[in-house]
């Protein structure tokens, strides 16, 4: 399994930090350097690629590796992914080798075994890299290979510069990776690098969108301790943040920036839950929040823009002046991707990213605790689960009375208090019987979604209050389309009725 950390340096600035008194001091001998050419093989249909796998031959003087590698997960600024390495006579992959590494029953493994494969495998692009390579040992004791590239990745007549640092773990705690990042950034601009060199050229051969990823199922362990299954929830949350950087930081699909939204709200939520048995650093939290308001309005604008009024302009008529209402919404919400993407792309995400992959892998919350507090972080997760979820759905039933006739401030705090229930209730579901939980989970989820909704249709009338103040022509338009969501909001008073009622009789898995 190969775990690395991985950053691009902003300019070039290989030989200053390599110079660095911080990593000279950790040498274990001197540096070396290759030039390491690579060419990456597919089928004309990119086979690998689609089953989310490069495979190259790597070239160093006169020998040949060839590496399949798989496409792992990244968790935070930490990538962990397999990879399969073979020695080869030449420029050529040697399929039979790899075919006696991957198992019969894999999806790869059976790629590999096509009669036809090696005839169809040709070459698609090419890395061609000077690589700068030092053995580290950190101060706690962890082995750690840092390597310096400067290059390039071409395909046909296209190219793409390469100039990256990357820190694989030897032996060692992964999580001292990013406190050693954290030290090299005071001294060298970087930002989080989001693409493999793989990564890089197929982006040059292909046309591949920016896929959103949504939150992965959680499996706890019934025996599992509270803290082992905040650890697992954590970082099943920051991997889907980490997932969706990449889409947010092109600012090619908005999905992007809502899904990586919903992974801050719930690793927020997942620190509010916990919040009892272990605290997070203030600074920490504050970062947090930071980048959460920052994917706001573009998210925001969204919904606006092609949802909310795609449905209000439905069938409007023509001097209502629909079409100059949505191309103003659509190009606000164009700049707030924008402004998301800087965001991400910023030395203060690069450091909050950093921050938390060290403060996860380390648990550091563990110290400066007292027996009664460790004895409850080592307690089964279960109890904890149930006394969590009896305790928010208490506080939503409180919040909740007379649900359709609160007031918007009222029923906001009643929307919070519902979706940190439904968070809850998904973070801790598998340690419950399904049958019981999916019942229960489906009547939280109707009554959060239509609250969820309520709140769009207020955001919305907000924006278009502003969108109509500082552009006075779209008033009419902007005015029609309030007009709608003030309907639409009073006709969904009795559906919200019955949806209390229904939440109120469901029972709470135990």
């Amino acid at each position: 399994m190969e775990r690395e950390l991985k950053l691009e340096l902003l300019q070039d600035q290989a030989e200053g930090l390599i110079g660095l008194p911080l990593v000279s001091s950790c040498c274990v001998e001197p540096p070396h350097e290759d030039r390491l050419v690579s060419t990456y093989f597919d089928t004309s249909d990119l086979a690998f690629r689609r089953m989310h796998a490069s495979l190259r031959v790597r070239q160093a003087g006169e020998h040949f590796v060839q590496t399949l590698k798989t496409w792992g997960t990244q968790h935070g600024a930490l990538y962990e992914r397999e990879e399969f390495e073979s020695a080869v006579p030449e420029n050529t992959p040697d399929l039979g080798a790899l075919r006696d590494q991957l198992p019969v029953g894999t999806a790869l493994g059976t790629l590999l075994r096509e009669d036809d494969l090696a005839e169809r495998l040709k070459p698609i692009f090419i890395t061609d890299v000077r690589r700068t390579v030092l053995l580290l040992r950190l101060p706690q004791g962890d082995e750690v290979e840092l390597a310096v590239d400067r290059g390039v990745v071409r395909a046909n007549d296209a190219t793409e510069p390469i100039r990256e640092l990357e820190m694989e773990i030897q032996a060692g705690e992964p999580a001292h990776l990013s406190a050693f990042a954290l030290r090299l950034l005071d001294a060298v601009p970087m930002r989080l690098s989001r693409a493999s060199k793989g990564d890089r050229g197929y982006a040059l051969v292909a046309d591949e969108a920016n896929e959103a990823v949504r939150a992965q199922p959680l499996r706890l362990a019934d025996a599992g301790s509270a803290e082992a299954v905040f650890q697992c929830i954590a970082e099943n949350c920051l991997a889907q943040i980490s997932g969706n950087e990449r889409g947010v930081v092109n600012g090619s699909n908005p999905e992007s920036v809502h899904q990586m939204r919903v992974g801050l709200r719930r690793l927020r939520s997942a620190l509010d839950i916990f919040e009892p048995l272990l605290a997070c650093p203030p600074a920490l939290q504050s970062d947090l929040k930071w980048i959460a308001d920052e994917l706001g309005p573009a998210r925001d604008w969204e919904v606006l823009a092609n949802a909310t009024l795609r449905d209000a302009f439905d069938g409007a008529p023509e001097d209502v002046g629909a079409g100059a209402v949505l191309a103003a919404a659509k190009a606000v919400a164009a700049d707030a991707r924008q402004r998301a993407a800087q965001a991400v792309n910023s030395d203060r995400y690069t450091r909050l990213i950093l921050t938390l992959s060290h403060w996860l892998g380390s648990a550091d919350w563990r110290h400066g605790l007292d027996e009664a507090q460790r004895a409850a972080l080592t307690g089964p997760a279960r109890d904890f689960a149930l006394t969590t979820l009896r305790k928010r759905q208490r506080r939503l039933l409180k919040r909740g009375r007379g649900m359709a006739k609160l007031d918007e401030q009222r029923r906001h705090r009643a929307r919070i208090a519902a979706k940190k229930l439904r968070y809850a209730t998904e973070f801790f579901e598998s340690l419950f019987a399904a049958n019981k939980v999916r019942r229960y989970r489906r009547q939280l989820s109707r009554l959060q979604d239509d609250l969820g909704w309520r709140n769009d249709m207020a955001v919305a009338e907000g924006l278009l209050l502003r969108l109509a103040t500082e552009r006075q022509q779209l008033a009419i338009g902007c005015g029609y389309a309030r007009g709608y969501i003030a309907r639409a909001v009073s006709v969904d008073r009795q559906p919200l009725r019955r949806l209390w009622k229904q939440f109120k009789a469901a029972r709470l898995p135990a």
